[in-house]
C-alpha cells in the first residue's frame, strides 16, 4: 500500500476537428498510504484522466511516484494497480466464479489461494449466492459487485475505481460503498476512488481532493474540505 503522488501532470488531448483540450493541467497531490482517497469534482474537470494516468494508461507530462519511486516509466501491468470503470465487462461464458478467478489463473495462484480469495471477496461484496451463475443471470448491480471483486481479488497495493457504483441502483448504492469500503481496507489498498456526487464523496473519503478544471482546487479530510468555504465546494455540495 504505497504512498501516491502525482507531480505537476499534464494530459492535452489532441482532435483534428476539435484542437487542443487541457485535461490535466499542472495537477499536483499526495494520496495517502492505505486511506480512502476520495475525488470529486464537476464532469469533465480531469477525474477519469488523472486516474488514468496514475495507473499507466496514457501518456503525460510529470511524475508519478509510488513509494517515492518514479513509475512513470513502468507498463500498468507493472505497477500492481487495479483500475475500475462504471464501464465494467464480465466474460458472459464464464460463471460468476470464474469471472472473479480469471486474473488470478493468469497470474498461476494455487487453486486453494483462488478459491479462498474468491470465496472471500464474494462474501465481502455480498455476491456468494451468485457464484455458479452466469453474468445474464444475474442483475446489473449484482454484475457491479463482481466487476468490483474480479479487481480487488487479486489484492493490488493500488485501487483506482473511476465512478464504479454509477450503474448501480440508487437504493442499494450506500450499502454497496460500505461493504467495498470495509473489503478494500482488510486488503490495505491504497484507494483513490472518483465520484461526480458529493454526497458520495463525503461518505467514502478518508480525504477529500476536489478537482476544478485539470488542477487540484483543495483537498483535506471531508469535514474540512466542507467547513472550507471553497466556491467549488459550496456549488458542488448541491
Amino acid at each position: 500500500m504505497p504512498v501516491i503522488e502525482a507531480e505537476n501532470l499534464k494530459v492535452v488531448y489532441k482532435d483534428k476537428n476539435k484542437g487542443s483540450t487541457v485535461a490535466l493541467d499542472g495537477f499536483s497531490a499526495t494520496f495517502g498510504k492505505g486511506e480512502f482517497n476520495v475525488i470529486v469534482g464537476y464532469s469533465g474537470c480531469g477525474k477519469t484522466t488523472l486516474l488514468k494516468a496514475l495507473a499507466g494508461l496514457i501518456a503525460y507530462e510529470g511524475v508519478v511516484y509510488y513509494d517515492y519511486e518514479d513509475v512513470s516509466y513502468l507498463p500498468t501491468q507493472e505497477r500492481n494497480a487495479a483500475f475500475v470503470s462504471q464501464d465494467f465487462v464480465l466474460y458472459p461464458h464464464l460463471t460468476v466464479f470464474d469471472n472473479v478467478a480469471y486474473p488470478l489463473k493468469i497470474a498461476k495462484l494455487k487453486r486453494e489461494e483462488i478459491i479462498k480469495r474468491v470465496v472471500t471477496v464474494s462474501e465481502q461484496l455480498g455476491f456468494k449466492a451468485c457464484l455458479t451463475r452466469k453474468p445474464k443471470h444475474i442483475s446489473v448491480g449484482q454484475q457491479q459487485r463482481v466487476a468490483l471483486g474480479r479487481a480487488i481479488a487479486k489484492t493490488p497495493k493500488v485501487c483506482l475505481m473511476d465512478e464504479p457504483l454509477s450503474n448501480v441502483d440508487p437504493l442499494l448504492r450506500a450499502e454497496i460503498r460500505q461493504m467495498l469500503k470495509r473489503a478494500l481496507k482488510s486488503f490495505d489498498s491504497t484507494v483513490i476512488y472518483v465520484t461526480h456526487d458529493f454526497q458520495e464523496a463525503m461518505a467514502l473519503a478518508d480525504r477529500l481532493f476536489v478537482m476544478n478544471e485539470g488542477k487540484l482546487e483543495i483537498s483535506g479530510t471531508p469535514t474540512e474540505v466542507f467547513n472550507s468555504g471553497n466556491a467549488v465546494v459550496e456549488t458542488l455540495k448541491y
